[in-house]
């Protein structure tokens, strides 16, 4: 999981055109993966308006970080 946290801070510095760029590499492999399903994608949709509109705000890395660890202490 500390390489995945690692990761995301990595990709949450890039310029916002790269970010995008990944964004729609990783949507577009989850697409091609027959187990991922109308719900997820509907999901992620709902989510990323909600986002985008400012209805919830997403988390910093900090405080993913202390989520994850307080759940698996």
């Amino acid at each position: 999981m500390a390489a995945v946290l690692e990761i995301i801070q990595e990709v949450l510095n890039l310029p916002r055109t790269d970010r995008s760029y990944l964004v729609k590499k990783l949507i577009e492999s989850l697409e091609a993966d027959d187990s991922f399903i109308v719900e997820e994608m509907e999901t992620f949709h709902r989510r990323s308006r909600e986002v985008r509109e400012a209805s919830v705000m997403p988390l910093t890395l900090e405080q993913l970080e202390q989520g994850v660890n307080a759940r698996f202490a």
